[in-house]
């Protein structure tokens, strides 16, 4: 009779060792918001086409850098300030997510558009390159007509969009 107690106690422990070793375990890796928060500049921001037909295009060049950058916040929240050359100051946010080698940034989808200005959706992914630098390639199709009129009657491009950004 003992030795039936002893099995069943065993084979009743099992799942709560199981469930405990998953528990400790931190299946997205998340870490403290803190480890990445404050401003980031902008030092690349570019797309490049996949068809070699068309010249790479620097989004940098078409914006007032002063008035451009990512804040990450201790709160997971997150703002995306920018101005086009000759356009007036905008600004959108949102939550963001970071684990041990990646920040999730996650804007509303109402302010799609704003993304969408510059080439962004309002879903990408940074990696954490250091402690000071997140960088992205992000494949996308974009409608660069909406971007500049010089790019008349291209409105889906796909391509690759590379993102540098440092914190100040």
């Amino acid at each position: 009779m003992m030795k039936h107690v002893t099995r069943t106690s065993v084979s009743l422990l099992i799942p709560v060792v199981l469930l405990l070793g998953l528990s400790a375990c931190d299946s997205n890796d998340t870490v403290d918001f803190d480890v990445v928060a404050g401003d980031y500049a902008f030092t690349q921001f570019a797309f490049t086409p996949a068809s070699s037909l068309l010249q790479p295009l620097n989004v940098l060049d078409t914006l007032v850098t002063a008035n451009t950058r990512l804040q990450l916040f201790s709160s997971g929240r997150f703002t995306l300030m920018y101005q086009f050359v000759g356009g007036s100051s905008e600004f959108v946010g949102g939550d963001y997510t970071v684990t041990s080698s990646r920040v999730r940034i996650k804007g509303d989808a109402k302010e799609k558009a704003f993304y969408e200005a510059l080439l962004l959706s309002n879903e990408f992914t940074l990696t954490r390159e250091s402690d000071t630098v997140l960088s992205a390639e992000i494949e996308r199709e974009v409608n660069l007509e909406e971007f500049s009129r010089r790019y008349q009657g291209l409105t889906a491009v796909k391509g690759t969009l590379s993102l540098r950004l440092q914190r100040q």
